[in-house]
Parts: structure tokens; C-alpha cells; sequence
């Protein structure tokens, strides 16, 4: 199952250099339901000096479907 297709919101931080929220899954953690914890961990990660970003899955399926489209 891909994230995007479910209708429940999810969030994950994405790992890359400036925080690059069209990175591929490789650069990212897992999904989770609560905004509140993905922000949390997210802020420790910069806390310890990492680019991070947040991002949504219907950030990633609106991303996911422009890669298909230039293909």
C-alpha cells in the first residue's frame, strides 16, 4: 500500500541536504498520523544539526505524479 492512497493525512521527515520535499523515499522516514510527533522528531533532528523538512502524502502523491508525467 502506498501512502497516497490512503484518505487519512500522514507525515514524514525528509532527510536531504536543504530539506528538498521532492526527494525520493530513500531520504525520508516512515509515515505517521500524528503531525504533532513528526514535528517533535523533526525538531530534534535539527536540534542536532540536520536539514530536515516535513512532509505531507499528498505532497508526495502530487510529486509522485509529476515524475510520472516527464517520464
Amino acid at each position: 500500500m502506498n501512502a497516497a492512497d490512503l484518505k487519512q493525512p500522514l507525515w514524514r521527515v525528509v532527510y536531504t541536504k536543504a530539506a528538498n520535499l521532492h526527494s525520493s523515499g530513500d531520504a525520508a522516514g516512515p509515515w505517521h498520523p500524528d503531525k504533532d510527533h513528526v514535528e517533535r522528531c523533526a525538531a530534534l533532528l535539527r536540534h542536532m544539526e540536520q536539514t530536515v523538512g516535513i512532509q505531507s502524502n499528498a505532497q508526495a502523491a502530487n510529486n509522485a505524479s509529476t515524475w510520472l508525467k516527464q517520464s
